[in-house]
């Protein structure tokens, strides 16, 4: 340990040169100035302060030394001939951790080092912990980065910009869970999926990268919605471990024949809401996650349903209305419902997020937040 002894008078220096110079590796100073300037340079590991100086006293420079260096902690002890109180808590307010009256005791004294050397030691300790923690975070969000590179890449929306339909994705963490993708095969035609994976993170984000797979190469070829649930589920129950699925939707929007068909299993009733805000139908959740049953069990039957008037299908995750507030109050259905109706066509996603953005507490953790609508015209 190195120990830094600060005193005026020289014969004080040489005593205590003499109690430690067997034990420590020591620097001498005879003034405050001269103290803080060694501090700076060689950063020692304890400093030994004598009160009466000319000059800056050792009051003085006790607080200069904790003013100017506050990255790595340097218990300072005071040596003083001083022993009333108000001078020891002068001395401790000034911040020394501990206050030593002379004639020094050495017994005390090498006792009190002891003590103070096994906490510089955890310190040190943790001080090598905290830079390889900084080194590990640093590293582990260059790799962060990179995965999230790559995962964007793989589950982009290979449709893009299309003026019917819209859409919003609020993660809870750097990957989401939830999946909201579309593909349009023809001018009149448009497929459209929204998954929501268990779990958060990247262990729930994974789980969408085969969905999307799955999606965009079966809707590349036209198939049927029917046929798509049950590939996915298929992969999903192979590809996935035990405990882990997948509540999805799938649907196809025909203008052509102004018709909806959807495959649900696990997700929010799909809401139909009218250009005059009147709720038109629901298309409820009729099967269960994909991924969970075999597929002899599974039930690849789909709901469709036609149009006679304009309207717009609404689909979410339930994570739109397990927001919670500020005081953990959910927003609930009716709030989701409520969104939906104040606003007029072709604005509601925009007026759900802004709603949801005012509700929500952002510094609690909320789940993945994904909504999506297709205008039927």
């Amino acid at each position: 340990m190195n120990i830094l002894i600060v005193d005026d008078q020289l014969s004080n220096r040489v005593m205590m040169k003499k109690m430690l110079s067997g034990n420590y590796h020591l620097s001498l100073v005879d003034n405050g100035a001269d103290a803080i300037e060694l501090v700076a340079q060689e950063e020692p590991d304890l400093v030994l302060m004598d009160v009466m100086m000319p000059g800056m006293n050792g009051i003085e420079t006790t607080r200069a030394i904790r003013e100017k260096f506050t990255k790595k902690w340097i218990p300072i002890v005071i040596l003083s001939a001083l022993a009333d109180e108000e001078s020891i808590v002068a001395g401790l307010n000034a911040g020394a951790d501990d206050y030593i009256t002379k004639p020094v005791n050495k017994i005390i004294l090498l006792a009190k080092l002891a003590t103070m050397q096994r906490s510089i030691a955890m310190q040190k300790k943790l001080l090598i912990a905290n830079k390889q923690l900084k080194k590990y975070q640093q590293e582990n969000e260059i790799e962060q980065a990179f995965t999230k590179d790559v995962f964007d890449r793989l589950i982009q929306n290979e449709g893009e910009q299309d003026q019917q339909v819209d859409s919003w994705v609020l993660p809870s963490k750097c990957f989401s869970g939830d999946l909201l993708s579309f593909k349009r095969i023809s001018p009149e035609r448009v497929y459209f999926i929204i998954a929501d994976s268990t779990g958060h993170g990247l262990a729930a984000a994974v789980p969408t990268i085969i969905v999307n797979q799955v999606f965009q190469a079966m809707t590349e070829k036209h198939f049927l919605v029917s046929s798509i649930a049950k590939e996915i589920n298929h992969r999903l129950r192979v590809d996935l471990p035990v405990g882990r699925f997948v509540a999805l939707a799938i649907g196809m929007v025909d203008k052509h024949n102004k018709t909806i068909e959807i495959w649900n299993g696990g997700l929010p009733d799909i809401q139909l809401i009218s250009d005059n805000s009147e709720s038109l139908h629901n298309f409820k959740s009729k099967h269960v996650f994909s991924g969970v049953l075999g597929n002899n069990d599974f039930d690849d039957k789909t709901e469709c349903w036609q149009w006679t008037e304009a309207c717009e299908l609404i689909a979410y995750t339930d994570g739109v209305t397990d927001v919670v507030d500020s005081v953990g109050n959910m927003a609930g259905m009716q709030f989701l419902l409520e969104s939906l109706k104040e606003q007029a066509n072709s604005k509601r996603i925009r007026q759900l997020k802004n709603k949801i953005l005012a509700f929500m507490d952002s510094e609690q953790e909320q789940d993945d937040v994904s909504c999506l609508s297709i205008r039927c015209e």
